[in-house]
């Protein structure tokens, strides 16, 4: 059984065969499909909530973009993901549509199965992926509405009693200043609220001396517990006289220098104490409670004090920077943290709620690296400027929440869909590998990344990006042997991480020096495989020190898996159309050859038909005229002769397997006098010189070897000097012996060289003299390959050499060997 995807598909095409064949392919992958035949039944059907809709564009009552449009526009099915398919529309118009209609992605027809599984697939995971966000959302949403109902309702009863004119309230610095103060704790002590934003209020020296000790261990227990017992003491009012007071005090969390203090006129002792008891738990709840919401947001908090340009961040909020708790902070710790691609733009944002704008409120998401673990995470800022009576801003404060997962989903969800289309449009290993390194790259915000292929010992570059072009082509080929990230991942089949410490030359020295000066911190190498096999390396390249999580490693892998499957496939379809060309050329080759085939059999032909009718004209003709006509209609039947016989034996060499031999005891140098004083008849004029060892005996086929030697002794003497010798040289190798034929004349051309012993081309050159096919150097290269032999040729300014060197005993397997003893 093929296992559960666990997704709901809603599948929508009125053609029958292309639906059943749609929602049986997604079946099989394992999910739940349910069918509709017209754009309203989809409509209707899509109410039940689908994962995702794979809709025809083109339906009986309406069109697919008709139906996505609705779709998107209604509240309750917004967020389906739609998948357009058609086989009338070119990709270009398809991924216009998808921004217009707002759909999701699309598949071209022909269908792949594997492709439409892993686009719905992707899909479906994205859509049970953003409806668990939303219910986290909703979920943590209303914990925090509920928190924060509380926290109010603590705040409006600490506001109702310090408004109620019961209770004084200051709050202060540890370092004597008061910041802030009720009018009640004012007229407690004769001064006005001017002489408090002036700064003239101080606590210490609203303290009688004799009460100092006191006060120093109040302190002392506001730095070690963040609050401090209630006691009483005296104040200092501005006219001189002392007033009796009973207070409390608690520093803030997170701020323990700062805290809040609450003071009771002791005329009213009793009920001062129960208000002040209650009042301090009220807001030892709250803080917990808000502290609480904190924690189960997973929020960090921070604060900036403009004035002072004191900056304080809570325990959470240095581990999303990935600092240990007790690390100091300030400007240029974030600064460093922030990724250089989003630090001004967040500054700015910064910058503008300072002036004013918003009302002072500012939120952004971008990206950090964390100064000690180099981990990448994405960040969510939101935070408030307060502004003094003046309007200038005194306090700037926020929470952080880490959403790197949220991101890295969308990112990952994103490319996966991107480089599966790419790859689906790549018909070349090129242009796969173009879409490899190019969504490698974006993935993981690498700025360069090459593709090497392995072959043999070594790692060849393929394709790269980013990088100058001196380096690929410094380092184009790459031996196994040098130990470097690529080459390790290549040899033991795993992803390779390598940063820019202090231990990497120590650690990779070959490596170390390749890349000395270059501009990466960090560097990334994933196998590409098929099966077991390690076919391929992707590498990238940061700018900063950078560590990857599983799931990073594990996308990446993915990507390069799907890599391997579209190189294999693009592979595959360049053999198929290669072998097509090849085909094509091959069968018009034949068509050319076929017509000059006619063209040189006609002219023999015509001559024997005119010596025949010339005899049967002539009633008494002389002898000497019936010789010459008879010679001449011999001569052409010759002709034709070879003609056919080159013919037959080019059929049986491509066609039969090898040319048929029949294998008996021969002498080399005997052979070579035989064809040598045929040709002295035939060549009166022309001096061919033998010189052979004395026995050079051997178990071939003796006709065809003569057929060897002379074709090659018709192409030397049609080829050679007018006037200049031709030499054959027959001697005795080790196993073998040696058969060359030497002419002087002008060199072969040099794009002749690699189709010398092919038929057609050699046929259809301009070297082809009249009354031959052309098929002469291609038999002679049969019948050498099957008696085991080879055939090399030398040619330059003094001549050409053609060299053939055959075994001296039989080989095992060659066709008609008969008689032939073992070798």
């Amino acid at each position: 059984m093929p296992p559960r995807l666990d997704g709901r598909v809603l599948v929508v095409d009125d053609t029958e065969a292309k639906r059943y064949l749609i929602a049986q392919t997604l079946r099989r992958a394992g999910m739940e499909v349910v069918e509709a035949v017209s754009g309203e039944a989809a409509l209707a059907e899509a109410l039940s909530g689908p994962d995702v809709v794979v809709l025809d564009v083109r339906l009986p009552d309406m069109s697919g973009f008709e139906v996505c449009r609705r779709l998107k526009e209604d509240p309750a099915t917004s967020a389906i993901p739609v998948l357009y398919i058609s086989a009338l529309l070119q990709d270009e118009e398809l991924e216009a549509r998808l921004f217009d209609d707002g759909a999701d992605g699309y598949i071209p027809q022909p269908i792949e199965s594997r492709h439409l599984v892993a686009q719905t697939w992707a899909l479906v995971r994205m859509r049970r992926a953003e409806q668990a966000r939303q219910r986290e959302r909703e979920e943590a949403q209303a914990e925090q509405a509920r928190l924060q109902r509380e926290l109010e309702k603590t705040q409006s009863r600490a506001r109702r009693l310090t408004e109620s004119g019961l209770v004084g309230i200051l709050y202060w610095d540890l370092d004597g200043s008061i910041l802030e103060a009720n009018d009640l704790f004012l007229e407690m002590m004769g001064y006005t609220r001017e002489e408090l934003e002036r700064g003239l209020l101080d606590w210490r020296k609203l303290t009688p001396p004799e009460w100092a000790e006191q006060d120093e261990k109040s302190v002392a227990a506001l730095r070690t517990q963040g609050f401090s017992g209630l006691y009483e003491k005296q104040y200092l009012r501005k006219d001189g006289a002392r007033v009796d007071v009973m207070l409390g005090s608690a520093a803030f969390d997170g701020e323990p220098h700062r805290g809040v203090t609450m003071v009771v006129d002791l005329s009213e002792r009793r009920e001062a104490e129960r208000q002040l008891k209650h009042l301090m738990a009220e807001l030892g709840q709250g803080e917990a409670r808000l502290r609480l919401a904190l924690d189960s947001a997973e929020l960090g908090a921070w604060s900036y004090d403009l004035v002072t340009g004191q900056h304080h961040w809570d325990t959470r909020a240095k581990e999303l920077f990935g600092l240990p708790p007790e690390a100091p902070v300030d400007m240029s710790v974030w600064q460093a943290a922030a990724h250089p691609e989003d630090r001004e733009w967040v500054s700015a944002g910064v910058r503008r709620a300072l002036a004013g704008e918003g009302g002072g409120s500012f939120s952004a998401e971008y990206r950090t690296v964390g100064r000690r673990d180099g981990v990448l995470r994405w960040i969510a800022s939101r935070g408030r400027v307060l502004f003094g009576v003046d309007g200038q801003p005194t306090h700037l404060s926020g929470t952080y929440l880490d959403i790197t997962e949220r991101k890295l989903n969308e990112q990952r969800a994103a490319e996966l869909q991107a480089t599966t289309a790419a790859f689906a449009h790549a018909l070349t290993p090129a242009q796969v590998g173009a879409a490899l390194v190019e969504h490698g790259l974006k993935s993981l915000d690498a700025y360069a990344g090459v593709l090497s292929l392995v072959e043999g010992e070594h790692l060849r570059i393929f394709n790269y990006f980013g990088y100058p072009a001196r380096i690929p082509e410094a380092y184009s080929v790459v031996p196994l042997s040098l130990r470097s990230p690529s080459t390790l991942a290549a040899l033991e089949g795993r992803t390779i991480a390598v940063q820019a410490t202090d231990g990497l030359e120590r650690e990779w020295p070959e490596f170390a020096r390749t890349v000395q000066g270059s501009r990466s911190r960090t560097w990334l190498s994933t196998p590409l495989k098929l099966g077991d096999r390690v076919v391929g390396v992707l590498g990238l390249s940061f700018s900063s020190l950078r560590r990857f999580s599983a799931q990073e490693k594990a996308h990446l892998e993915s990507l390069c898996g799907l890599c391997t499957q579209a190189l294999e496939r693009a592979r595959l379809y360049e053999e198929e159309r290669r072998a097509k060309d090849e085909a094509r050329q091959r069968s018009e080759l034949e068509q050319q050859y076929l017509g000059v085939v006619s063209h040189d059999l006609r002219n023999p032909l015509a001559s024997i038909s005119l010596g025949a009718r010339t005899l049967q004209r002539l009633e008494r003709p002389a002898p000497e005229t019936v010789l010459r006509t008879a010679g001449r209609i011999a001569t052409s039947a010759d002709t034709m002769g070879r003609m056919v016989s080159d013919l037959l034996d080019f059929t049986r060499g491509r066609l039969g397997g090898g040319l048929p031999l029949e294998r008996t005891h021969n002498d080399l140098v005997l052979l070579c006098q035989e064809v040598i004083e045929e040709f002295s008849v035939t060549h009166p004029e022309r001096r061919i010189l033998l010189e052979g060892d004395a026995r050079c005996e051997g178990w071939w086929d003796g006709e065809r070897m003569r057929q060897v030697l002379s074709n090659l002794l018709s192409n030397a003497l049609r080829h050679s000097r007018p006037g200049s010798p031709v030499s054959v040289r027959a001697r005795e190798l080790e196993g073998e012996v040696e058969l060359a034929v030497s002419n002087e004349g002008e060199p072969i051309p040099t794009e002749l060289l690699p189709v010398l012993f092919e038929p057609f081309r050699r046929g259809l050159s301009t070297f082809r003299p009249a009354g031959s096919l052309g098929l002469g150097l291609f038999i002679v290269h049969q019948v050498v390959a099957g008696h085991g032999g080879r055939v090399e040729v030398g040619t330059g300014e003094e001549g050409t050499t053609f060299a053939v060197r055959v075994p001296r005993g039989a080989v095992p397997g060659v066709l008609s060997a008969a008689g032939a003893p073992d070798a």
